[in-house]
């Protein structure tokens, strides 16, 4: 598997990267990536200025998943999005994927690293839930099922920082992680 710069002189490969955007999207959220056509703004948006945005070639030649990064404000970055196709899951892309991100964010300098997700598939303890009644409750006792990106961004290290109740409607909160990028032996990022 390499990792590479897209190009938007490749129609072809930002092609791709909308139709895997919208096949993995799919599997966590019906309303975020809605068509192939929003999902094609989301390829864009993701080659726009400040963005850095890395793509993961299988042997084969296929995009086997994306990733996006930008800085927000202060210190922070944001990872947005990752994608990784289904049927290439569960193989480090995604690790890889991030791992490259984070070796770009610390070379800019930065401080942290934020990334979100949301739970519209209801595959979190903090789903159905009435987090205004007891945010710390909720964050202290915080589960993922397998399949959700929750456990995913736990895996690679992130901290949950917290919630932003009913974010994606009743009882689908946004899901907030952050991470200090890696520093080297000389204690600096």
């Amino acid at each position: 598997m390499r990792i590479v710069v897209p190009s938007a002189a490749e129609p072809a490969v930002l092609e791709a990267m909308a139709e895997l955007a919208l096949e993995a999207a799919a599997q966590i959220s019906e309303r975020w990536l809605p068509s192939l056509a929003r999902a094609r703004e989301e390829v864009a948006e993701a080659l726009g200025e400040g963005r850095r945005t890395r793509i993961a070639v299988s042997p084969a030649g296929e995009v086997a998943g994306w990733i996006s990064c930008f800085h927000t404000y202060g210190d922070v970055w944001e990872i947005h999005p990752l994608l990784v196709a289904p049927r290439f899951q569960g193989q480090g892309i995604g690790a890889r994927l991030v791992g490259e991100a984070e070796r770009l964010i610390a070379a800019e300098g930065a401080g942290v690293i934020i990334v979100g997700t949301s739970d519209e598939v209801r595959g979190t303890s903090a789903s159905g839930r009435d987090l205004y009644a007891d945010l710390a409750g909720a964050l202290a006792t915080f589960t993922a099922s397998p399949s959700h990106p929750a456990g995913f961004w736990l895996k690679m290290g992130y901290t949950l920082v917290g919630f932003t109740p009913d974010a994606e409607g009743p009882g689908m909160p946004s899901i907030n992680f952050a991470k200090r990028p890696a520093r080297d032996r000389r204690g600096r990022r």
